[in-house]
């Protein structure tokens, strides 16, 4: 991973208290993101953490496991193309923060749901 996209990474933790953490290995990429359910209080309750699963030979496709505890909450999406582990990380924080607006509106979805 590049220093730049550490930096990226580190920024957006702390500007939106949204904590996240990345995977780059040859044949796949993670990010783990636990988001804050609202900005109530100092210390707001964290939603379960989310994963974002794909790889360099995934054509854009995404899995995405709303509880990575369980994946019984799951769905695929198209990111389009992503060439390095870069683009997914920027592609990652942009759903990120789309996901954290959905989950702060009590709108949910299952395995099989999602946006393709």
């Amino acid at each position: 991973m590049r220093e730049k996209t550490q930096d990226l990474l580190k920024k957006f933790e702390h500007d939106y208290r949204i904590y996240v953490s990345a995977t780059d290995a040859q044949t796949y990429w993670i990010i783990h993101a636990r988001v804050p359910k609202s900005e109530l209080g100092e210390f707001p309750p964290l939603q379960p953490r989310k994963k974002y699963i794909s790889g360099p030979d995934q054509n854009g496709s995404v899995l995405i496991l709303s509880d990575s505890r369980s994946s019984d909450t799951c769905m695929v999406e198209s990111w389009g193309p992503m060439e390095t582990f870069d683009d997914f990380v920027k592609k990652a924080l942009s759903q990120i923060m789309v996901d954290k607006n959905v989950a702060d509106k009590g709108v949910a979805e299952g395995c099989g749901t999602g946006r393709v």
